[in-house]
């Protein structure tokens, strides 16, 4: 249909320039942060190129996601269908993986924000390695998940029950035939229930940092008191981001459950996901000021670059 044609469009659109606007982000990180935080790039580095990943395997994918009683089909329309539905398949299960790394990171976020308030900055080494302890659960996911897939063949079976109208022929499916395995129920898991204990420990630690900044007796200077809270800032407004994943679990749940389905629950359910890693950036962009100034000065470079008329009286002519 038309409105299928240019709604993946439009999210072709928004997934290269979140990728474009990530990119840039990473090189804010690695050439132009203060050295006062030099070792907290690290998050956001690993965060910028998490969201990136995640932009670039949706624009690849480009997949509708049809949830029905006990199974989830998957019809992939991005390039990805020329390697195959296997290969569609392990494209969304990355993205989902990256798109789980990327809840956990914002709370490793805020906690290195909070623990540097108390504690000496640890080193980058340290950071690492807590950086790798805590992207083992989106590992272990990605890993289950790519064992629940099933053949194409019975995941239309399982789905034309529910959708008689609909007509798989000609199209890229995969899919996961029973959600009640282990290796599917772990990654729905992580990817709906988990969303809550991760946003609460987010709005905690978000509190305990604002009750330390305006703790009188903390030992800081004012250049770095008003750094942690441009930082804490650009954190804050990248932690209600997500609130838009709740909207995507809502329609996934009506979508599995049988109480409400349609096309554009279907379509939006995981390629809305990439408004996220689209908006993330700004934040940095907008509440960081070293960074804020940068995009400034490159906005009002490239607008003050007029091209110079000249007269045509030849060699040494003066500009008019």
């Amino acid at each position: 249909m038309w409105a299928d044609t240019i709604y993946w469009i439009i999210i072709g659109i928004i997934d290269v320039l979140a990728i474009i606007f990530n990119a840039l982000l990473i090189y804010l990180a690695l050439y132009r942060t203060p050295k006062m935080v030099r070792v907290y790039t690290t998050l956001i580095i690993n965060l910028a190129l998490t969201d990136c990943c995640s932009a670039f395997l949706n624009f690849f994918v480009q997949q509708r996601m049809i949830p029905s009683g006990f199974t989830i089909g998957y019809i992939s329309n991005g390039w990805c269908k020329l390697f195959g539905y296997r290969f569609c398949f392990l494209s969304h299960n990355l993205m989902a993986h990256f798109i789980v790394h990327s809840n956990y990171s914002l709370v490793l976020s805020f906690a290195y924000r909070y623990y540097i308030l108390r504690k000496p900055e640890p080193r980058r080494k340290t950071v690492l390695i807590v950086l790798f302890i805590t992207y083992l659960p989106s590992f272990l996911q990605l890993i289950l998940y790519q064992f629940a897939e099933s053949d194409p063949s019975e995941i239309i079976q399982l789905l034309q029950p529910y959708h008689p109208q609909y007509n798989f022929t000609g199209l890229t499916v995969s899919g996961v035939s029973d959600i009640r395995s282990v290796y599917a129920l772990y990654k729905i898991l992580q990817m709906t229930v988990m969303t809550v204990p991760i946003f609460s420990t987010i709005l905690f630690l978000r509190n305990k940092i604002i009750n330390r900044l305006l703790y009188r007796g903390i030992n800081i200077s004012l250049n770095t008191k008003s750094l942690h809270s441009q930082l804490l800032m650009a954190l804050t407004y990248q932690a209600l981001l997500p609130t838009l994943y709740s909207i995507n679990v809502i329609m996934y749940v009506l979508e599995q459950s049988g109480i409400y389905a349609s096309p554009f629950f279907e379509n939006f359910i995981m390629s809305g996901l990439v408004l996220i890693p689209f908006f993330s950036p700004f934040t940095s962009f907008f509440f960081f000021t070293p960074y804020r100034r940068i995009i400034l000065g490159m906005v009002i470079k490239n607008l003050n670059k007029r091209p110079v008329a000249t007269s045509e009286t030849g060699h040494g002519s003066f500009p008019i």
